[in-house]
């Protein structure tokens, strides 16, 4: 969610740049492709997922209503990364601000520089505490966090999705789900 402090900035910047309202599988960018966008999800849904050695997708990253959803590490070094970004439900009203172009304006707005600086920093933040949370949160702790912070999420998007997302199977997940009921 965007903080207090930044609405104003994305309000700015969602007055600039188009948005699109994208059907459910649609690519913003394809696997391989160079991530040169951050991707503003005013109202939606979308992930970003890879493909393992057997062609199985998988979902690395999930975003929602009022966030972000980008893959800072391409957009920033400008190199290809085996992951892409798809929208996962439909009528997604989605926001596409080009890097190039934020670091134009960011030249002359210190709002929009403290944005972006916070937005990196967040999203570090969040990798860093994911990382640590698939490795020391057991199945049922990082399902229990996930319906605290996203409760409409298992209403909204799709199980093998949020399996993936969650580091388990969809057999694990429907385990703890039956376990809960």
């Amino acid at each position: 969610m965007i903080s207090e402090k930044h609405s104003k900035v994305i309000e700015n910047l969602t007055q600039i740049f188009e948005n699109k309202t994208y059907r459910r599988k649609e690519i913003l960018v394809d696997v391989e492709e160079i991530h040169r966008d951050l991707f503003y999800i005013k109202k939606g849904v979308a992930r970003i997922f890879y493909y393992d050695d057997k062609a199985q997708d998988h979902t690395h990253w999930i975003s929602s209503d009022d966030q972000f959803i980008a893959l800072f590490s391409s957009v920033l070094s400008g190199k290809r990364m085996p992951f892409g970004i798809e929208v996962i439900e439909d009528g997604s009203e989605i926001f596409r601000f080009p890097y190039h172009l934020l670091l134009k304006l960011k030249s002359n707005s210190p709002e929009l520089q403290q944005f972006m600086e916070d937005l990196f920093a967040e999203s570090l933040i969040t990798m860093g505490n994911r990382l640590i949370d698939q490795q020391i949160k057991t199945t049922d702790e990082r399902y229990h966090d996930l319906i605290a912070s996203h409760p409409d999420w298992l209403q909204r998007i799709n199980l093998g999705y949020i399996a993936g997302y969650l580091g388990m199977t969809q057999q694990q997940l429907s385990k703890i789900r039956a376990q809960r009921s």
